[in-house]
């Protein structure tokens, strides 16, 4: 993902960490019954259910995964992620959210409208502009029937990361300066099919980058907003090293302050999740420094604003030799554990969303 998964060629990384400070932010839009922000100052800690073994959002050792950083954090789970690839199976992901459900957690489902995971490519099925017309509207009906007799609250997003050119929604492959629009109306009809087949447990977010690539006057984290009555949250990825052996320009402060002054004010009125992650064996990007800067990033004035910090806590090769791999996952390193536990226990943490 743009800030955070260029290492991985544009496939959605394994094993994404939530820990979310929610806050209580104004100009949210309803929130479904049985889901609950906790007060303020008050840390909710999640784990996807996301495995990358390749291709496709594969979504296995889900439950597995999270109870192995729950065991490293001391802390109980309580959003899980998953993808849902189209290319794959076009019905809602009943199975999986089920599985996270009936251990007390809020499924996070990222919905990937494309005919490949392949990074850097137009789409030729799913395109914004087939979207919009309504060429999806019968699977996307009976997705949003799905949703609603699941019942219980689901957050979910579409176009994960828009400002980055290797996701097929990105303008830089739908006309440059007409994407932005042409994502708007996409967005606008699935949330407008999801809300006419009373969908109303689905809780909509609205996801960028830090960094706006390709770095053009109409691709900002701004242009894509759909509006805030189609968008309950916000979701900012800042990520650090992405591998061993990467460096990083900018500080973690730096790049999120920019990325709030970019955000127009509306949606920074909407609870903000900040996603971030660092390879945990880097040695020019410090893992336990970074963890610390982030933490220090939220109890400061400006950090304030932030509803939700997520750690991205993923591994993957990158090539033959097993020592280019990479590892996010604090449970790889004892010292960002150790970090990661002391920045936590600052806040209290409340066990669950569902009320």
């Amino acid at each position: 993902m743009g800030d955070y998964m260029t290492g991985v060629q544009g496939k959605f990384g394994v094993f994404l960490i939530f820990l979310v400070f929610l806050t209580a932010c104004g100009q949210v839009s309803a929130l479904p019954p049985g889901f609950c922000l906790p007060d303020n100052n008050t840390v909710i800690l999640g784990v996807s259910a996301l495995s990358d073994s390749g291709s496709g959002g594969n979504n296995s050792s889900t439950m597995a995964e999270i109870t192995a950083f729950s065991t490293a954090s001391g802390r109980k789970s309580s959003i899980g992620m998953i993808s849902d690839e189209w290319m794959n199976d076009r019905k809602f992901p009943l199975a999986e959210v089920t599985a996270l459900r009936n251990e007390g957690i809020v499924p996070y489902i990222l919905l990937m409208m494309r005919s490949s995971d392949a990074a850097y490519q137009k789409e030729p099925l799913f395109t914004l502009q087939n979207i919009a017309s309504g060429k999806f509207d019968t699977e996307l009906r009976s997705w949003a029937r799905e949703a609603r007799a699941f019942g219980t609250p689901v957050i979910i997003e579409y176009g994960t990361e828009v400002n980055q050119w290797q996701y097929p929604w990105n303008g830089y492959w739908n006309g440059n300066d007409k994407g932005p629009g042409y994502f708007q109306d996409a967005y606008r009809h699935i949330i407008t099919i999801m809300k006419e087949e009373g969908a109303s447990n689905l809780i909509w977010v609205y996801h960028v980058s830090g960094e706006n690539l390709p770095d053009e006057s109409w691709n900002t984290l701004s242009a894509y907003y759909p509006g805030d009555q189609y968008c309950d949250l916000v979701s900012v990825s800042i990520t650090g090293a992405k591998n061993p052996f990467e460096t990083v320009n900018g500080s973690f402060k730096a790049r999120m302050e920019k990325a709030l002054e970019d955000l127009p004010r509306t949606l920074v009125n909407k609870p903000v999740l900040v996603l971030t992650g660092t390879d945990v064996n880097n040695k020019s990007v410090n893992p336990v420094a970074w963890i610390s800067e982030v933490f220090s990033f939220l109890y400061g004035d400006t950090g304030k604003n932030i509803a939700g910090l997520i750690w991205w806590n993923a591994g993957w090769p990158n090539d033959n030799n097993a020592l280019h791999d990479t590892s996010m996952r604090i449970q790889d390193n004892p010292a960002v554990v150790t970090a990661f536990k002391t920045g936590a226990r600052e806040t209290q943490v409340k066990e669950g969303l569902y009320c």
